[in-house]
């Protein structure tokens, strides 16, 4: 199938920052976990970018994906062109059969299923894809990684903290399993300083926060995507907390733009915060997906709020991303919702009411 949602966002991407995405050509690329969420955004826009050139595919573009199959799903077209290569293979063992001018590792589990139910290997497939990413990438002597952290490597935001900055340097509670995720991309954050050091590698590095848009799982676990599932189904959206928490939502477009900007333009050893800075509540987000699906969906709260507590914040500062490299959210938050729950019913038309 192609999305119409998924192919105006990457048409978007391309329009917005094309001078930018023009150091792509006669490039080759690598996108490990080409077939998640951010792999799959970035492989839609480059295509995007390529076909302006009709039968001339200025990138050449190696995607790598330990079930490729899951693109027949979302966007089967992207398996069918002369211009991108999808390989089977895991992060963790993969081998580079060539020199890349440009590497992107965002190959990461982040179901928050898969994370709860299994710490230990979560901590591993990221430390050890990581590893592999950049040994591979200094024996060929990649031209530059960009590296998809996460905002997890914070830790536990100070409750008196508006936004959380690249330089604050809290962490994850390492008593703590829950915070296995955050660590290991910590750890792994740590990684690519040393063999940036050692071996000359040019690394970059993202911290995404939290974002939705095409080709984000439904199934996933997340707040947001729980809350369209259940809405689009006709069943009470549940907050299992007390709706207090406050987090920021970013569109997956604006989360593309950011990131080919860090690729292509960012000094060498850069680390950018990458998200919105506009905190709403959980319980907040729940009514403004209710109001954009429509209906008489119901939204349940399961705790009380603690009186006089402050709530837990995790929102990122990205004046360093506005600074130097002039990137700023294009789609609000009721523009994101729309976009996204329009999406869902492309992929699939039985929830469409």
């Amino acid at each position: 199938m192609k999305s119409v949602i998924a192919r105006e966002d990457a048409d978007y991407v391309v329009k917005l920052i094309r001078p930018v995405l023009d150091k792509l050509r006669g490039k080759t690329l690598l996108i490990t976990g080409v077939t998640g969420f951010m792999g799959s955004c970035l492989l839609e826009s480059v295509a995007s970018y390529n076909d302006l050139f009709g039968g001339f595919s200025p990138c050449r573009v190696t995607g790598l994906a330990r079930n490729p199959h899951r693109l027949t799903l979302t966007a089967s077209y992207l398996l069918n062109r002369n211009d991108v290569t999808i390989l089977t293979g895991d992060a963790a063992d993969f081998e580079f059969s060539e020199s890349f001018d440009y590497v992107i590792h965002a190959a990461a589990p982040v179901d928050p299923v898969v994370l709860s139910n299994d710490r230990i290997g979560t901590a591993d497939s990221i430390v050890n894809c990581t590893r592999q990413v950049l040994r591979q990438s200094s024996r060929r002597n990649i031209g530059r990684l960009l590296h998809i952290s996460s905002g997890a490597v914070y830790g536990r935001q100070p409750l008196d903290m508006t936004g959380l900055r690249e330089d604050y340097l809290g962490g994850p509670d390492i008593t703590d399993p829950n915070w296995a995720y955050g660590e290991a991309k910590r750890y792994s954050e740590i990684l690519c300083s040393m063999f940036r050091k050692v071996y000359g590698l040019s690394i970059v590095t993202a911290r995404p926060f939290t974002f939705m848009g095409p080709y984000q799982s439904i199934d996933a676990g997340f707040a947001v995507t729980q809350f369209i599932k259940s809405g689009l189904s006709g069943k009470p959206i549940r907050i299992e907390g007390d709706g207090t928490p406050l987090r920021s939502y970013c569109y997956a477009a604006d989360l593309c733009i950011a990131l080919w900007k860090i690729l292509l333009e960012s000094k060498d050893g850069s680390v950018y915060n990458v998200g919105s800075e506009e905190a709403i509540s959980i319980l907040e987000l729940a009514y403004k997906v209710k109001a954009a699906i429509g209906g008489k969906t119901e939204v349940v709260v399961m705790r009380d709020p603690v009186p006089d507590q402050k709530p837990a914040r995790y929102i990122p500062d990205v004046s360093r991303l506005k600074k130097e490299l002039d990137v700023s959210p294009n789609f609000s938050l009721n523009e994101a919702l729309s976009r996204t729950i329009s999406w869902m019913h492309e992929i699939n038309p039985a929830q469409r009411d």
